[in-house]
């Protein structure tokens, strides 16, 4: 299953999160800064990235604000898409939110404790947070201190030289510099660049505009409120599916008899339509508790339509075969397979399956979800909301 990153998230992550400091020291020591003792920081960003001809170009309007210990809200926009994306840290839970789709997330630390959330490592959050915004010195950081005028303004410029990749035929370093503002003890401007012997390639460039110390933020800034009409996703796949409401698209699939099914002969029932595939393990795993749901529901007007996609009809006429009674609700199999005419992709903008949508009576979405975990109840809750009971009936027992 693959993430759709935003455009502005392709600057090499692996820099914007930096590596942990350690005992190396400068030649020369930074200027102090007040930022690695402030209770509250706000700031103005603005992010430059490579164009197509490899010169920084695309701009990215960033603002961030930060309540020590953990409060901080990022948004990010574009001259062509103002309205921003969102990255909120309330003090108990991490939110990103996607404009282009309208849906936002929860985000969950790695297994070192850091956030994984993209908006927060490409907006020098961290760095901010951790490092006073400078990025910190680490083992065979080659690090050089001098003056310098920035736009008119008298500036600290520190340059470290990364080693980043090194072998025997080749050698690609990283090129980190950094001006400080003499006047303020700020951070002013943040550039990286890749570097061989023979070119030196822009990554990024930020330049700090604004900033405001230890001034109050208003707590509705950092509470976290989902724009008007924002879904709930659980996986990256969900983002891009068809939001509530949508007419849900008919389609033709072949049923293990050989005949033709559409979504349109269910017309005036409630359809969970689930998408799988016999090689998906998820797929076979979500089974059971799909048929166990079936048999308490299928007495009020809902029907399950499992719809094998990106498969091979063989494969799947094998795996009817195999299940023959284990499975009570209806199959069918997408004749398109792995063609870009799938029902999946094509209609239902589906990127990874298990994928299922719960359609109403009028024919049109209710929900529609990715992914499947042990005690999944989102199905279950789905169905509860357009007035279908589940008592409980215990009737599944299949093993995929």
């Amino acid at each position: 299953m693959l993430k759709q990153i935003p455009a502005y998230a392709i600057l090499g992550t692996a820099l914007l999160a930096p590596p942990a400091a350690t005992n190396a020291a400068p030649a020369t020591a930074p200027v102090s800064n007040p930022l690695s003792t402030a209770r509250t920081i706000q700031v103005r960003e603005t992010m430059l990235k490579p164009g197509s001809d490899g010169n920084l170009s695309q701009q990215f309007d960033i603002a961030v604000s930060i309540e020590r210990p953990k409060k901080v809200r990022v948004a990010v926009s574009t001259a062509a898409s103002p309205a921003p994306d969102l990255y909120v840290n309330d003090g108990d839970a991490e939110y990103e939110y996607d404009n282009k789709t309208n849906s936002y997330r929860l985000d969950t630390p790695g297994t070192d404790g850091k956030s994984q959330a993209v908006i927060r490592k490409i907006t020098q959050v961290d760095l901010i947070l951790e490092h006073g915004g400078e990025f910190p010195s680490m083992d065979g950081m080659k690090r050089d201190v001098t003056s310098e005028t920035l736009d008119g303004k008298p500036m600290q410029l520190i340059t470290s030289t990364v080693p980043f990749v090194k072998s025997a035929d080749k050698e690609v370093d990283v090129i980190v510099k950094e001006w400080i503002d003499t006047a303020s003890s700020l951070p002013y401007r943040l550039s990286t660049a890749y570097a061989t012997k023979d070119k030196t390639q822009p990554i990024y460039q930020v330049t700090f505009h604004d900033w405001k110390v230890n001034q109050p933020i208003p707590a509705a800034q950092l509470a976290w409120a989902a724009p008007a009409g924002a879904r709930l996703v659980h996986s990256d796949d969900e983002a891009n599916l068809l939001a509530a409401g949508s007419p849900a698209p008919d389609f033709s699939a072949i049923t293990p008899d050989g005949k033709t099914v559409k979504l349109s002969d269910y017309k005036g029932k409630t359809v969970v339509l689930d998408f799988w595939a016999t090689w998906c393990g998820p797929c076979q795993k979500s089974m059971p508790h799909l048929e166990s749901v079936y048999k308490q529901v299928k007495g009020q007007d809902v029907v399950v339509l499992g719809v094998c996609v990106w498969d091979q009809k063989d494969a799947y006429d094998k795996w009817v075969a195999k299940k023959a009674g284990m499975f009570t609700f209806q199959t069918a199999f997408d004749p398109a397979g792995h063609g870009d005419n799938s029902i999946a992709g094509k209609l239902y903008h589906v990127k990874g399956i298990p994928t299922q949508y719960i359609i109403d009576k009028d024919g049109k979405i209710a929900a529609g979800y990715s992914g499947y975990n042990d005690g999944e109840t989102r199905l279950d809750k789905a169905l509860a909301k357009l007035g279908v009971t589940l008592p409980g009936e215990k009737t599944a027992s299949a093993k995929p």
